[in-house]
């Protein structure tokens, strides 16, 4: 797929839901030396420099996807914007979620290591834009810059952090506690994404979900 490259990368309005779509209006235009600086917190000139000729953005449509079962990654993909599903399709042909991104910052990238085949599908489930970075110029970059290589090395951290929670919460938590654990851990999604993709993801049953979900509505607007 193409990749459409731009001087600025746009962010939601922050007033809004986390990863809430939006409108043209409330985009926030930021240069992608912003994204790196405050994001990132990465201040190496150099560094700076050269990620900023390495960084092109790709804006998905909702629905599209990304990256496919079984493609191995070209790119690091860095999320700016919108709400991506993951998922993986049994042998029966049903869809499981794996994962949601919605954050600013977020490595947009498969479960899996950076030359093995994805194990999911990436799909926008809204408008959403991304900022990537070729693999090979970036992970050389990463070793030439130790100020890099600590943003990577806590972007797994925090990877590892987030799979450990969603472990411990799918395996221990009652259907109301993993209720409330998504809240918690994916504001403003409840209202955002498909129920089905939601219960798919905290294995659970669409109606007990369904319910869960017109008790959170009706207290919040009560």
């Amino acid at each position: 797929m193409p990749l459409e490259t731009q001087n600025t990368v746009r962010h939601d309005n922050p007033a809004r839901q986390a990863g809430a779509p939006a409108e043209e209006g409330d985009h926030v235009v930021m240069q992608p030396i912003e994204l790196f600086r405050d994001c990132y917190q990465i201040h190496e000139e150099k560094t700076l420099r050269r990620l900023c000729e390495l960084a092109e953005v790709r804006r998905l449509k909702k629905g599209e996807i990304f990256l496919y079962f079984g493609e191995v990654q070209t790119h690091i993909a860095l999320q700016t914007n919108g709400i991506l599903r993951g998922y993986y399709t049994d042998v029966d042909g049903t869809d499981h979620t794996d994962c949601f991104s919605f954050r600013c910052g977020n490595a947009a990238m498969p479960p899996c290591g950076l030359t093995e085949p994805s194990p999911i599908n990436l799909m926008a489930l809204t408008p959403c834009e991304l900022v990537t970075l070729p693999l090979p110029e970036t992970l050389e970059l990463i070793r030439q810059s130790p100020e890099l290589f600590q943003v990577y090395s806590k972007l797994l951290t925090e990877a590892l952090r987030l799979h450990n929670g969603i472990k411990n919460a799918l395996c221990n938590y009652t259907a109301k506690q993993k209720y409330e654990w998504f809240l918690q851990e994916y504001p403003g999604l409840i209202f955002d994404v498909n129920n089905r993709y939601i219960a798919s993801f905290l294995h659970m049953t669409p109606e007990p979900l369904s319910r869960l979900r017109t008790a959170t509505r009706k207290r919040i607007e009560g």
